[in-house]
């Protein structure tokens, strides 16, 4: 009798007696939260990780076991791995991380199946995996956990269509389902078995989710700036989204690499140095994350603006530079600003007469593997040279 009686109570404080536990709040529904959680966002883009700690330290205190803070740890490591894909160092970490984040949320999700935080984390765990199993060409993989982050994402379109996170997502479905049929005719002959896209709605939920979304706002304005520069040839537009992004997060080093990159592309040159010295000066006297890759890439745009400017010899010093430190960097051979560097300097000191010179470093440029084209140029001004 004692044994049932006490069987009855551990039954009760296991169920009855714990319903503050039961349930956990969905966080992304509350206005404080959104608030805060919007700044700590911002803060991990700028790369302030301390930042968005501080930011969130009140909700993590009071709700400890939330699978949030488990994402903002992979979202700290995600630019980590980013701002050098070339570095594998992390990359085990940061997958780790995102498995531990998308298991916790499961865990929510058992509990709670419309649980909008724990859809919303295992959407967007799953498909930083996505995207970085792609970068690393484990294609398989990558649709996989691709697959996991859409079933999530299309059962929150349904509790939460409202949510303005999923604008990003539902944006780039509507522009690319009416894109590629338009592009790639084999995919035109089987485009009645898909939805129908419109571009021009789509670019529209991008833009709202670039404007409201709490963890989209800054991959939806890069996505903007993307596809108005790669597909619709708006570039003034696409600048501008890149110009926001600089402006928004300045210390983080791939946004002004993106920024810089179409300056020069679209002949805006002036700018383009401008920014180029600031942000090696601001880097080099602040020491900020990053150094060298961040000299490695702008180095060698300043050499190309000031090589189309006739100021040879500095070009040359700009170029042999970013050559130098892409040899110190990870994955060498498959750096493409290592390759690049190093044929234009090889080029220029050949012009010069410092043929010795030139050919060492386009030696070591033709057994790299990155920039087939580059490394031909440079096998062909060697056989000019000897």
């Amino acid at each position: 009798m004692k044994i049932i009686r006490y069987l009855f109570l551990l039954f009760f404080v296991l169920t009855v007696a714990r319903p503050a536990t039961a349930q956990v709040p969905e966080l992304i529904n509350i206005q404080d939260f959104r608030t805060d959680a919007k700044a700590a966002v911002d803060s991990v883009y700028n790369l302030n990780f301390e930042g968005a700690e501080e930011q969130l330290a009140v909700w993590k205190d009071k709700y400890p076991d939330h699978p949030l803070w488990t994402l903002f740890e992979g979202m700290q490591l995600w630019w980590t791995v980013l701002t050098d894909l070339h570095d594998r160092s992390h990359d085990d970490q940061f997958f780790e991380t995102m498995k531990k984040t998308d298991y916790r949320a499961g865990k929510l999700l058992h509990r709670q199946p419309k649980h909008v935080d724990g859809l919303l984390i295992r959407a967007i765990s799953n498909g930083y995996m996505a995207r970085q199993y792609a970068n690393r060409e484990q294609w398989i993989t990558s649709i996989n956990y691709g697959r996991k982050a859409i079933q999530a994402y299309d059962y929150l379109l349904d509790i939460q269509p409202e949510l303005n996170d999923l604008k990003l997502a539902e944006g780039l479905k509507l522009y690319y389902l009416d894109y590629i049929p338009d592009e790639y005719p084999m995919v035109k002959t089987v485009s009645w078995a898909l939805p129908d896209g419109d571009k021009q709605k789509g670019l529209e939920a991008i833009e709202e989710a670039s404007q409201n979304a709490i963890f989209a706002r800054a991959e939806a304005t890069y996505f903007l700036g993307n596809i108005h520069y790669n597909y619709e040839n708006n570039f003034g537009v696409a600048v501008r989204n890149f110009e926001k992004l600089h402006r928004q997060y300045p210390n983080n080093s791939y946004y002004i690499r993106i920024l810089v990159k179409s300056y020069y592309k679209q002949s805006r040159l002036d700018e383009a140095l401008k920014l180029i010295e600031s942000n090696l000066q601001r880097w080099e006297g602040n020491d900020l994350p990053d150094l060298q890759v961040v000299q490695e890439e702008l180095l060698t745009w300043k050499g190309r603006i000031l090589e189309k400017r006739g100021r040879t010899d500095e070009a040359i010093d700009c170029y042999t530079r970013a050559f130098t430190l892409g040899q110190e960097l990870p994955d060498t051979g498959n750096r493409s600003f290592y390759v690049v560097s190093g044929y234009l300097a090889g080029k220029l000191l050949a012009k010069n007469g410092s043929k010795d010179k030139a050919k060492g470093i386009l030696n070591n440029v033709i057994e790299a593997d990155a920039e087939k084209a580059y490394r031909r140029q440079a096998e062909e001004l060697l056989a000019e040279i000897n």
